[in-house]
C-alpha cells in the first residue's frame, strides 16, 4: 500500500469508528438503517482509496481508480434489487403466507397447542427446534429455505413467554450457526466452490467440527438466557410478533395444516438437497425427465402445465423462485381449508408484504454494500498488498481478509471468484484450511456484522436493536473466534 492509500483508509476508519459509535450510544429507533447506511457509505469511500484489481490465478492486475459516487447511489440500488431478485420475490410471498396462516383458525390452534404441550419444557423445544434449524442451513442449498418455518417457530415461542431475543437466537441465529458450520449446502457455497475448484467434500470432517462446536456454545448461552426470562413470569413479548393472533379456537381441526406442513417440509427437503452432484443419487433426474416426457400425442402435459421454470425443477435443484411458487399455491390452499374469503385473502397479501417491508429494505441495503465492491472490486487490491512476496501460508492473515472480504460480500460465491482461489492457487498445499477458513468466517461475519443478510432480516422482523444483540453475543464471538483460531492453528501447522 501507498502512504496516500494507508492515511485514506485510516481516515475512513475513524470516521467509520466515529459514526458507529454515535449510533451505537444516541440511536434508539432506525438503528439497522443506520448502520447499514453506515457501510454503504464505507464501500463507497473505500472504491476512493483502492483501485479496481483482479486476480488470473497468481496474477494480479491493477485496472486503476474507478471511484463510486453520489450518482452512483440508485444504480447501486437497481443492481441490487436485480441480483436478490429471487430472494425478494420469496420473502414476499412467505410474508404473504403467514399473513394468510394467522387468519386461520387451525394455524392458530396449532400454535397454542405446541405452546402448551411443552409449557415447562421450553428449553428442550427451543435446543431440538435449534438443531434441526441449524442442520437444514448447513445442508440446504439454498439458506433463505430454512426461514420458510421460522415464523411459524417464532409465534410457538413467544407464546411460551419466551422473549424475542430468545426466538431470535433460536431461529435466525440458528440459520448462522448452521452457515457457520456448513456442511452440504450454504447460500453460496456451490459457486464458491467452482471459483477455487474445491467440491462440498473439501475439508468436510473439519467443518462439520465446527458445526458441532459452535452448535452447543452458542445454545448454551441461548440456555442460559431463556432460563433467566422463564423466571420473569411477567414478561410477555407476544406483540413482538409481526404475525401475532387473537380469538383462538381449540375446537378447530388441525390435521389439514398439519398435513400441510408436513408435505411442505418434505419438499423442502427434496427439492433443496443437492442429491445427484453432491450424493450421486440420480433418480430423481430421470423421473423428472420421465415426468415432462409425458405428452398426448405432440402435447408434452406437465412440461407445458408447469412453465419454463420446470426445466431445471428436478428434485435437488430448485431455486427460490420455485419456492416461492410453492408458498403462494399454500397460501391459496389454506384460504380454501380455512373458509378465507377471495377479499379477506388479497388483504392478507398486502398485509404481509408491508409487515415484510422493513426486513426487506435493510437486506436490499446489505446487497447495495456488495455491489459497491462489484463495480469497483478493491478487495483483489487489498489481498494483493497483504500478501504479495508472503510465500509462506499464514493462517491468520487469509482470516483476516477472509473476514474483510464477507463483510463487504453477502455473496458468499462472489468471495470465492474475487480473492478465495487466488489463495488456492498460490497455497496448492493448504486447499482444506483455506475452504475452512472462508466458509467458517463468512458465517462468523453474519452472526454480529450489520452487512450481514439474514442478521438484519431478523433484527428487524423481531424488532431488536443491534446493540441490544451486541450485548448478548459480544462473549459467544470473542469465545468462537477463539476457538477459530486454534482450529485453523492445528490445520496449518499440526
Amino acid at each position: 500500500m501507498t502512504i496516500t492509500q494507508i492515511i485514506g483508509l485510516i481516515v475512513v476508519l475513524v470516521v467509520a469508528a466515529l459514526l458507529g459509535f454515535l449510533i451505537l450510544r444516541k440511536s434508539k429507533k432506525n438503528d439497522l438503517t443506520k448502520w447499514i447506511t453506515l457501510f454503504i457509505f464505507v464501500a463507497i469511500a473505500l472504491t476512493w482509496i483502492f483501485s479496481y484489481g483482479y486476480f488470473n490465478g497468481t496474477e494480479f492486475t491493477d485496472y486503476g481508480m474507478n471511484q463510486q459516487g453520489i450518482t452512483d447511489i440508485p444504480n447501486l440500488l437497481y443492481y441490487s434489487i436485480n441480483f436478490a431478485g429471487d430472494k425478494i420475490i420469496f420473502l414476499l410471498a412467505l410474508g404473504a403466507l403467514y399473513a394468510v396462516l394467522s387468519k386461520s383458525n387451525s394455524y392458530k390452534s396449532i400454535v397454542t397447542s405446541i405452546a402448551e404441550k411443552f409449557k415447562g419444557k421450553e428449553i428442550v423445544f427451543a435446543i431440538i427446534t435449534s438443531l434441526l434449524i441449524t442442520i437444514m442451513a448447513s445442508m440446504l442449498s439454498q439458506t433463505f429455505i430454512v426461514l420458510i418455518f421460522v415464523p411459524f417457530i417464532i409465534s410457538i415461542l413467544l407464546n411460551m413467554k419466551l422473549d424475542k431475543l430468545t426466538a431470535f437466537s433460536v431461529t435466525f441465529g440458528s440459520v448462522l450457526i448452521g452457515l457457520l458450520g456448513v456442511t452440504y449446502g450454504g447460500e453460496g457455497a456451490y459457486w464458491f466452490n467452482y471459483y477455487t475448484q474445491t467440491s462440498a467434500t473439501t475439508a468436510i470432517l473439519y467443518r462439520l467440527i465446527v458445526l458441532v462446536v459452535s452448535y452447543i456454545l452458542f445454545n448454551f448461552f441461548t440456555v442460559l438466557h431463556a432460563k433467566k426470562v422463564l423466571q420473569d413470569k411477567k414478561l410477555n413479548e407476544i406483540d413482538a410478533d409481526p404475525f401475532k393472533f387473537e380469538n383462538v379456537d381449540k375446537n378447530s381441526k388441525k390435521w389439514p395444516l398439519i398435513v400441510i406442513f408436513i408435505v411442505l417440509l418434505f419438499l423442502m427437503i427434496l427439492g433443496y438437497v443437492s442429491w445427484e452432484s453432491i450424493f450421486g443419487i440420480t433418480v430423481f433426474n430421470k423421473f423428472h425427465e420421465w415426468l415432462l416426457g409425458l405428452s398426448i400425442g405432440d402435447f408434452a402435459i406437465f412440461k407445458v402445465l408447469f412453465g419454463t421454470l420446470a426445466k431445471d425443477a428436478a428434485f435437488g435443484s430448485w431455486n427460490l423462485f420455485h419456492a416461492s411458487i410453492l408458498l403462494v399455491i399454500i397460501s391459496v390452499i389454506v384460504a380454501l381449508v380455512s373458509r378465507i374469503k377471495l377479499d379477506e385473502l388479497i388483504d392478507s397479501y398486502a398485509e404481509g408484504f408491508k409487515k415484510m417491508g422493513k426486513p426487506l429494505a435493510l437486506f436490499v441495503g446489505t446487497y447495495m454494500v456488495m455491489v459497491a465492491v462489484y463495480m469497483s472490486p478493491f478487495l483483489p487490491t487489498i489481498t494483493n498488498a497483504m500478501f504479495s512476496g508472503l510465500k509462506t501460508f499464514n493462517p491468520y492473515l487469509v482470516s483476516l481478509d477472509a473476514l474483510i472480504a464477507n463483510i463487504f460480500h453477502v455473496d458468499f460465491g462472489y468471495t470465492g471468484y474475487v480473492v478465495a482461489g487466488y489463495f488456492v492457487n498460490t497455497y496448492g498445499s493448504n486447499v482444506e484450511v483455506i475452504h475452512t477458513i472462508f466458509s467458517t468466517m463468512y458465517g462468523f461475519v453474519g452472526l454480529f456484522v450489520p452487512t450481514s443478510s439474514i442478521l438484519l432480516i431478523g433484527l428487524s422482523y423481531l424488532d431488536i436493536d443491534y446493540k441490544t444483540w451486541i450485548k448478548y453475543i459480544w462473549i459467544f464471538i470473542i469465545a468462537l473466534l477463539v476457538i477459530l483460531l486454534i482450529l485453523f492453528t492445528i490445520m496449518t501447522y499440526v
